[in-house]
């Protein structure tokens, strides 16, 4: 766990560093100091509450097993600094193990949830893109390593919702389970993915449609949130940009998040972000270099910093709350040693 917080610790102060640069190479510092601080709550808000929005449903895939749903959903969100990760995957396998630790929850079926709700929203995220791409992808202004970026992001949110949601339907995770067992004749480590889809293909069929359908209203909004986040990070520097150019720059920016080997797309974002708003012909905004990397700081602070300062401090007290409860216990067992 503390490579965990130590590595997240790193990645932040090196996200800061470079939000840093860009403010003091770009002049950013007068847009910012008339950023107006109500539009900025709201985005902070609103992409917290993309956040529970997303854990909500993890949490009710699993029941809130023995902690209750809201103390679930907590443990979730104490977990949320370790998506700073490639493809956000180390907050998954984190919940898992806080879970495992809380309920005696099997690391499976937290994984299977985190999965099927990542598998939702990927399926929303690639409707949107692929919406996007048909008008923005064939742009001259994008670069040919800003298109590479977003074809292996995409292929990674494709593949994400191939594998985590066709298993819906009965037999077809037997299937890929035995497609990862005759992988693994080439590649051993193929086999735990064997293995997992098999209980991953019987944790969704123990799920109802009913269920299916709440939580992806819950991941569809979760994203709605995040966009509804992104168009007031914009408001916050009084930038009344047109909604058709913050929904095809967020339609970018999401998928460049995902870019494998990258925690958080941190740099590729940024870049892309700064390339597209700089494009009066793409973003449809006359905009200086100062503004636009306002609004690319604003939004970093709240798609990053914020969550992962808040579900640090969050983590620190669940596990002295947890350490303290462990002394207590202790104590009453031998009540001659508590002096």
């Amino acid at each position: 766990m503390q490579k965990q917080v130590k590595t997240a610790a790193v990645i932040l102060l090196a996200a800061i560093a470079i939000l840093a640069v860009l403010a003091g190479l770009t002049n950013a510092l007068p847009a910012l100091e008339k950023a107006r601080p109500a539009f900025f709550a709201l985005s902070a808000l609103f992409f917290l509450a993309s956040i529970f929005l997303w854990l909500l449903p993890w949490s009710l895939l699993i029941g809130g097993r023995k902690t209750g749903l809201c103390e679930t959903t907590l443990i979730g969100f104490s977990c949320v600094f370790a998506a700073l990760t490639p493809v956000q995957v180390g907050a998954d396998a984190l919940r898992s193990v806080k879970m495992k630790e809380a309920s005696n929850l099997p690391y499976s079926d937290s994984i299977s949830a985190s999965m099927a709700i990542k598998g939702i929203k990927f399926l929303f995220i690639s409707v949107l893109a692929a919406l996007s791409f048909s008008v923005t992808f064939f742009n001259p202004i994008l670069g040919l390593w800003v298109k590479a970026a977003l074809l292996s992001g995409f292929a990674v949110i494709v593949i994400a919702v191939l594998l985590f949601l066709l298993p819906l339907r009965k037999g077809v995770g037997e299937k890929i389970a035995s497609l990862f067992a005759f992988l693994s004749r080439f590649f051993s480590p193929f086999q735990k993915l064997s293995s997992y889809f098999q209980k991953y293909g019987s944790f969704l069929q123990n799920i109802s449609m009913g269920k299916i359908a709440l939580v992806s209203l819950l991941a569809l909004a979760s994203l709605l949130f995040e966009l509804v986040a992104f168009f007031y990070a914009f408001l916050s520097v009084e930038i009344a940009a047109p909604f058709y150019s913050v929904l095809a720059i967020f339609s970018i920016l999401i998928i460049l998040e995902r870019t494998p080997f990258l925690p958080r797309g941190i740099g590729v974002v940024e870049l892309a972000a700064f390339i597209l708003l700089s494009s009066e012909g793409f973003a449809g905004l006359a905009l200086n270099s100062g503004e636009i990397a306002a609004v690319i700081i604003l939004f970093d602070v709240v798609r990053l910093i914020i969550p992962t300062a808040l579900s640090l401090a969050l983590y620190f007290a669940l596990s002295s709350k947890k350490r303290l409860a462990k002394a207590k216990l202790r104590e009453n067992k031998n009540p001659e040693n508590a002096v």
